[in-house]
């Protein structure tokens, strides 16, 4: 049975699009590198308006600090979080421990070398992670766009980070 509005039983006019498999990869590459270029720049984009948004945090933090919380209006307050007072921690947090690692590291860490040292020093950090190679890379490139950490390739090609920190000069290349 065939379905008048079935896409498939159209005699074709001749306007219709190419059907996905009739384009051929060459066809498809002018558009993926134009994807491609458009997705670093808005990555671009968002690093550098992350950053500008932490610098005017920190910014007013720092007013807030030195003339009270009345320097602000209500609405900046509820939008930055300032109404309550700064939690405490009990346990630091896996980026917390993975700065830590870096800056406490004589060389470039692996995400393999930085689960390893996780799990021996505090397992606990790792308990809610299900794809924790996963979760480490996403904190590592966090930690890269803070500018806390550098990523490197170490002698076998196999990519590392140190901190900006401490960044010793012993032979790696810059990623």
């Amino acid at each position: 049975m065939i379905l008048a509005n079935d896409p498939t039983s159209r005699e074709g006019t001749g306007t219709e699009p190419p059907s996905v498999q009739s384009l051929k990869h060459e066809d498809l590459e002018p558009v993926i590198g134009q994807l491609e270029r458009q997705l670093r720049v808005l990555m671009l984009e968002r690093a550098a308006i992350l950053k500008r948004i932490g610098v005017i945090k920190k910014t007013v933090v720092g007013l807030v600090d030195l003339f009270g919380p009345n320097v602000i209006n209500g609405e900046l307050r509820d939008f930055l979080s300032l109404q309550s007072a700064p939690r405490s921690r009990t346990h630091p947090t896996l980026t917390d421990l993975c700065r830590q690692l870096l800056r406490e590291a004589s060389e470039p860490l692996t995400v393999r070398q930085i689960l390893g040292q996780l799990q021996e020093k505090s397992p606990a950090a790792l308990a809610g992670h299900k794809h924790r190679h996963n979760s480490l890379r996403t904190i590592m490139k966090r930690l890269v766009a803070y500018r806390d950490a550098e990523p490197v390739l170490t002698e076998e090609g196999t990519r590392a980070w140190r901190s900006t920190s401490s960044s010793r000069s012993t032979g790696e290349k810059e990623f």
